[in-house]
């Protein structure tokens, strides 16, 4: 077997083929003429000669090869009969590792059909046994473009039966497993007019949203991985950053990966980006060690950050494993594409906020938190207008708590006061939702509030609060209350840790609560829930 045909997959091919589907046959496809689908014979068979390619434009001989016991096709689906009707020879392109298939099958449909593929005659037995072993050792496979009526409508993928997770991958039936190699059939997700109707969106594509290795990455690289063609396609699929790769270089690295539902479901075979960060760990001799062990590293697909709050114990892990790292990695359509590739989030400080139960218990102590805080560079804290708006009924009674503050009567007069000089924020997290639902777009209604209240002083702060309260919570009964605000609270927290600005810059997300908030008995969704006493910055600032 020559060697060229273990050559790696080159930076054309590494992109799914269905973004850019292949012109009328050439030398490199498989030539049909029109023709009908007529009747297929029960017992198809199909023989003919096999080409593979060696180097670019040129292709060689391998062997006469055989194409039988094909299975029944999908309800009007292809079919190999029709593909390879007037074909009188398949000519294979190069080798590619197991992985590729996953970009490859993100491109086409469901396998419309399979077939046995072995030597035609005795004397091909030994040039197609080659071939089949080669494929097995290196956990390879090859494939062939099939056209129909002149225009390439598929393709048909062949490797051994023993390659266990490519069976798996297309759910090979069992009657196939004493084939001597396997055929699938793919058929293109987009004809031809699909793809030239949508050519429109490739424009944003091959140069914004598909980087290349940085300069310094490349060379660490080369330098490390120069012969291991797999690391380097997986290193350039996931664009990994040089901070990551030095450390990952310095010593073992424990590990867990966060990729359900994004990138397949957790307990089954995961999707092509995370076998490729599994490929890269693994050539740096980094250890999976789940979700139940402490870990150094916990990398998170980019689409699965919003079931990230579901990882066992992500606030007791952000709060006490310092040197805890978090990194994003793949793309999702969820996604904007400079979110995409490999980031690192969660890197230091915090946001806290404050349930209204926590400043009645211990006023001053909150006071003096906020104020540490507001010092600090790597912290900030904000309050819910329904926090505000909670802490007027609470104290205020049957009385109307602006002719309160209107007297000098009130009780968080001074808090009005924090927020008014910018030491507290009010504030509502921002919305996830980056298109306008209803006509109505949520991002730019919030960002009208925001704007808002900063020309607002206390007294309109303190008015705008209750206003919003009494329209969230009219149909709330007023023993509900408590626990309705510290719901709205976790759940406004959760939003925070998905704000890319604020993942970029923070790590701790934490309320503030008080004795009889029993909704917030323990950390949950990745918010941490302490009091004011028990509050840590696990840092030195207010050391010096």
């Amino acid at each position: 077997m020559p060697a060229e045909l273990a050559a790696p997959m080159d930076e054309m091919t590494a992109e799914p083929p269905a973004r850019r589907p292949a012109p009328a046959p050439s030398t490199a496809t498989t030539t049909t003429k029109p023709t009908g689908l007529g009747r297929i014979p029960k017992k198809w068979k199909w023989t003919g000669e096999a080409f593979i390619d060696v180097e670019e434009g040129r292709a060689q001989r391998l062997c006469n090869v055989v194409l039988s016991d094909m299975t029944e096709p999908l309800p009007t689906g292809l079919r190999f009969s029709v593909c390879l009707s007037s074909a009188d020879s398949i000519r294979f392109g190069k080798l590619h590792d197991v992985a590729d298939l996953y970009m490859i099958a993100r491109a086409c449909g469901q396998v419309q059909q399979f077939v046995k593929f072995g030597p035609s005659e005795g004397s091909d037995t030994d040039a197609f046994n080659t071939l089949a072993i080669h494929l097995r050792s290196e956990r390879s496979f090859t494939y062939a473009r099939l056209s129909v009526d002149g225009v390439e409508a598929a393709l048909m993928v062949v490797f051994p039966p023993f390659i266990k997770e490519l069976s798996r991958l297309l759910k090979v039936p069992e009657i196939m497993i004493d084939a001597p190699m396997i055929g699938a059939l793919l058929q293109w997700e987009l004809t031809r007019q699909e793809f030239e109707d949508a050519r429109w969106f490739k424009l944003n594509s091959d140069e914004t949203t598909r980087p290349s290795l940085h300069p310094e990455v490349k060379a660490l690289v080369d330098e490390k991985f120069a012969k291991n063609s797999t690391v380097n396609r997986a290193l350039r699929i996931l664009n990994v950053s040089k901070s990551l790769f030095k450390f990952l270089s310095t010593t073992s690295r424990p590990y867990c990966i966060w990729y359900s539902p994004a990138d397949g479901q957790s307990g089954e075979s995961a999707g092509m980006e995370t076998a490729a960060l599994r490929t890269v760990l693994a050539a740096f001799k980094a250890e999976d060690m789940g979700y139940k062990t402490d870990v150094r590293i916990a990398f998170v697909h980019i689409g699965a950050l919003k079931s990230l709050s579901k990882l066992p114990a992500l606030a007791e892990r952000r709060n006490k494993q310092s040197d805890l790292r978090f990194y994003t990695y793949g793309t999702h359509e969820s996604v904007p594409p400079e979110r995409w590739g490999v980031h690192e989030i969660y890197p230091l400080g915090g946001i806290v906020t404050f349930t209204p139960s926590a400043i009645l218990n211990n006023i001053i102590a909150v006071y003096e938190l906020i104020k540490r805080i507001a010092e600090h560079p790597l912290w900030e804290c904000y309050i819910l207008p329904s926090v505000v708006a909670m802490l007027a009924k609470l104290t205020c009674q049957d009385q109307n708590p602006l002719a309160l503050f209107d007297r000098g009567e009130f009780v968080f007069s001074d808090l009005l006061e924090l927020i008014e000089e910018g030491k507290i924020s009010l504030l509502r997290s921002p919305p996830l939702t980056r298109c306008p639902k209803g006509g109505e777009d949520p991002a730019a209604k919030w960002t009208s509030w925001q704007t808002e209240l900063l020309r607002m002083d206390a007294r309109g702060l303190l008015e705008s609060s209750i206003a919003l309260a009494a329209e969230q919570y009219s149909s709330v009964q007023p023993h509900a209350l408590p626990e309705a605000i510290q719901t709205e609270i976790v759940r406004d927290l959760m939003g925070m840790q998905m704000q890319p600005t604020l993942m970029d810059a923070y790590r701790r997300f934490v309320v503030i609560k008080g004795k009889g908030d029993k909704h917030l008995g323990e950390d949950r969704d990745g918010i941490e829930c302490t009091t004011v006493t028990t509050f840590d910055f696990k840092d030195d600032w207010f050391k010096n």
